[in-house]
């Protein structure tokens, strides 16, 4: 991918760690729901990114409708780098945000600090080079398994808002779509973070009963973001 200008600059001064004066005062947040808020919202995340047409459904949704999307990237996948121009695109119409979701999709529990180091520097440094783009601080660790050395290595890179979730679609298996929108129906709810993922592809008609059942209860989805402000760590 060819690097504008903007975007050479915003990677060149992003340092991969945070400065040592902050260290000390780093520190996990873990979030599972979005702030309170007059506005009813949810954050409609989607994790890992097998499938190249299953993403180009996503962007589609965020690019054409009111729907905003939060990805967590696992950047060894190819489908990321096959649909660069569009990410780009809407990451600077703040229609979507990118969130780290390492390089291998390993258990981060299971590996050394310096492993769990690699794997997230690793998604860091991708999302820099091909998009120009910071993702900290939020990050989602794999399988949702963390402890305390996986959030205190993260923390160490910045990435100090291990991003949970309230209510997930079901679809880390291959289910059925009825399934899937059955457990859109029970969890999709006023102020939840919601997990999704980009490993398979789910029907046109599938992708609108879900954007239905949001706009049916009132609510739309928004970027982490947008939720929690620009400075929240």
């Amino acid at each position: 991918m060819e690097i504008t200008r903007q975007k050479f600059l915003v990677a060149a001064s992003a340092a991969l760690l945070i400065p040592q004066v902050e260290l000390a005062a780093a520190k996990s947040t873990t979030i599972s729901m979005l702030p309170a808020s007059k506005t009813r919202r949810i954050a409609w995340t989607i994790d890992d990114g097998a499938s190249s047409s299953a993403i180009a459904s996503y962007l589609d949704i965020a690019e054409k409708g009111e729907q905003r999307l939060t990805f967590f990237v696992t950047s060894s996948y190819p489908s990321w780098r096959e649909h660069s121009k569009k990410i780009s695109r809407l990451l600077d119409a703040g229609k979507i945000q990118l969130g780290n979701h390492t390089v291998k999709h390993r258990d981060l529990t299971t590996i050394s600090q310096s492993e769990i180091r690699k794997e997230l520097s690793g998604c860091h440094k991708f999302l820099l080079e091909e998009f120009g783009y910071d993702a900290r601080p939020y990050f989602r660790p794999t399988y949702g398994s963390t402890n305390e050395t996986v959030r205190s290595v993260a923390a160490e890179l910045g990435y100090t808002v291990p991003t949970m979730w309230y209510g997930s679609f079901g679809d880390t298996s291959n289910v059925a779509e009825s399934r899937i929108l059955q457990f859109a129906g029970k969890w999709i709810v006023n102020g939840r973070i919601i997990i999704d993922h980009a490993n398979r592809m789910k029907s046109k008609h599938c992708l609108d009963q879900i954007q239905s059942i949001i706009r049916a209860r009132g609510l739309h989805s928004v970027t982490l973001t947008e939720a929690f402000g620009k400075n929240f760590k």
